[in-house]
């Protein structure tokens, strides 16, 4: 009896190991600005996505919640506030509690908002006309005309308002407001919008605004051209066509301003805080009123939206979604955890790339079906070249035309070239380093089966061990400690199991490690995990039934 107990515990784990192993091995947008993912600003503000499916299908998410463009019907937030079905776009771009975008199929503009159940909110007036540029202010929008996919993508602005009505819905109408006559008769090639202004790169060079609030920008006589506009509440940046540095304009009063010196290529824009994606390593930077220990180190990001508060990128080495908060603690991280998706890099546009791009490839996906991140076949996603690494990586392929630089962690390192980067010792002192943690992770990993193994020995209570295996999963599915008082709640049960059982299980997995495309694993593994470590041991499985789950999982392939 004793060695069947053994054996079955000797099983489950060595599922979990090779769980685990295939599981680790598995392969800019601000307030009023345009881009792949963008943010609503305001009390319940939301983030959408243009996902990485091929479709072009917008995902979107708020506290905890998700819905898809996919599903018909689905619950947005905790105040259960209903959407219907959101069309495929070719950008999004984001107001006060409502969302705009640019049709992928017909180049025509669409805003909608939670409240409204998907309600387009064009004006009649504007609903037929193809759009190439559009940016969400706080409560209006202007768009420049023109097809969206056209290599010639400049032209006038229209602009019109989004209306709050007596029963809170959102309605819109033409613009009066931001009706400019000097602005009608001018070609932009981008525009942005923030809280009663616009403003937009003209075609000749250099940078206009309009609108009510435009005056207190200090904008006048700005002739330098900007490859990238974002805007806040109050404040503007811009990405200098020249240099890659940051400019900011408005009411920018910050304690840490942008570093100088370093070129971005995508910014984002919060109520007090500002972020960007360098050039060089696409790391984000972060100033202003900003909590900079909540910022992802060591991931590359390739488009960033800032809410008031809040900042989500989509990572450069996998696609995932990750989110941070401004002025906040820790704990509010795992309140706002985005879906488990992966999302798009960039927008889809005709023609060729420009210097120092890349056409991104979905092969890298490993999907075999999935050709192209955008629906149409003559599209491709251009993304900006990087040309360094994060710490602890160095770089061993250069950017070419289809794929960005490749970065390699420096524990692979085996050559004199990337010693130096990496501050590594020579091939002899590895070899000796090498051989003295190989033997200690022999004698320590030998010695801890052996205790472990003495352990159940002494125990006949195996609903103990089977919760004490249950919290062990826990940690290595979400990278959290059993106990860790940084968070809300501080226990791993307490935070994780009510999440699992609302069907969220996607919420706890850890966002600093790479994930497979096919996520199902983790959720069962997750599910297993919630079972284990139920308060009742009678509602708790036994060790044999643990172990036939995890040789389930892998007898379905799901893992591979």
């Amino acid at each position: 009896m004793q060695t069947h107990r053994t054996l079955s515990v000797f099983s489950y784990s060595l599922h979990v190991f090779l769980i685990l192993l295939l599981f680790y091995y598995t392969t800019a947008s601000g307030f009023g600005s345009m881009g792949p993912i963008t943010a609503s600003f305001g009390q319940d503000d939301f983030f959408c996505a243009i996902d990485a499916s091929g479709k072009q299908d917008v995902i979107c998410w708020g506290k905890n919640d998700s819905f898809s463009s996919s599903s018909s019907s689905s619950s947005f937030s905790s105040a259960s506030v209903y959407l219907s079905d959101i069309p495929a776009m070719a950008s999004l771009s984001g107001g006060e509690g409502f969302l705009c975008g640019i049709l992928a199929n017909t180049s025509q503009a669409y805003c909608w908002s939670p409240n409204g159940q998907g309600a387009d909110l064009v004006p009649s007036i504007f609903r037929t006309i193809a759009y190439s540029h559009i940016a969400a202010g706080k409560d209006h929008v202007c768009a420049i005309r023109g097809p969206y996919y056209s290599e010639h993508d400049s032209g006038s602005v229209d602009c019109w308002e989004i209306v709050r009505t007596a029963n809170n819905s959102l309605t819109s109408k033409q613009s009066i407001l931001f009706f400019d006559e000097s602005i009608s008769s001018r070609v932009f090639k981008r525009v942005v919008s923030g809280e009663g202004f616009s403003c937009g790169g003209i075609r000749e060079g250099g940078l206009v605004c309009w609108g009510p609030n435009s005056a207190s920008l200090g904008i006048s006589g700005v002739s330098e051209s900007f490859i990238v506009l974002s805007a806040g509440r109050n404040s503007l940046c811009g990405i200098s066509q020249l240099s890659g540095e940051v400019t900011c304009w408005g009411d920018i009063d910050w304690s840490i301003g942008p570093p100088n010196g370093t070129s971005f290529v995508s910014l984002a824009v919060g109520a007090r805080h500002f972020c960007g994606i360098r050039e060089d390593n696409h790391g984000v930077e972060c100033w202003g009123s900003f909590n900079s220990s909540s910022i992802p180190k060591g991931s590359g990001f390739m488009a960033l939206a800032s809410s008031d508060f809040r900042t989500c990128g989509i990572r450069e080495d996998d696609l995932v979604l990750d989110c941070w908060v401004a002025n906040a603690s820790a704990s509010l991280r795992f309140v706002y955890d985005p879906p488990l998706e992966l999302c798009s890099p960039g927008l889809c546009t005709p023609g060729s790339c420009g210097e120092r791009q890349f056409a991104f490839n979905a092969s890298i996906l490993h999907e075999p079906d999935l050709t192209s991140l955008c629906a149409r076949k003559d599209l491709k996603i251009c993304s900006p070249c990087g040309s360094n690494c994060s710490e602890g990586f160095f770089l061993s392929s250069p950017c070419t035309e289809n794929a960005d630089r490749v970065c390699t962690a420096c524990s692979l390192c085996q050559n004199s070239s990337c010693r130096d980067i990496c501050g590594l010792h020579s091939t002899s002192e590895m070899k000796k380093l090498w051989h003295h943690y190989h033997s200690l992770v022999i004698i320590i990993g030998s010695s801890a089966l052996a205790f472990l193994l003495i352990l159940i020995d002494l125990s006949g209570d195996l609903k103990t061990d089977v919760y004490n295996y249950g919290i062990v999963l826990l940690e290595i599915l979400s990278g959290r400690k059993a106990y860790d008082r940084d968070y809300t709640p501080p226990s791993v049960v307490e935070w994780a199991v009510p999440l699992i059982r609302k069907g969220k299980g996607a919420a706890i997995i850890d966002r600093y490690i790479a994930l497979p495309r096919n996520v199902e694993p983790l959720l069962k593994l997750a599910d297993i995990a919630e079972k284990a470590v139920r308060e009742k041991p009678s509602e708790r499985p036994t060790m044999l039934e643990v172990a036939s789950s995890l040789e389930q999982i892998v007898k379905d392939g799901l893992i591979l």
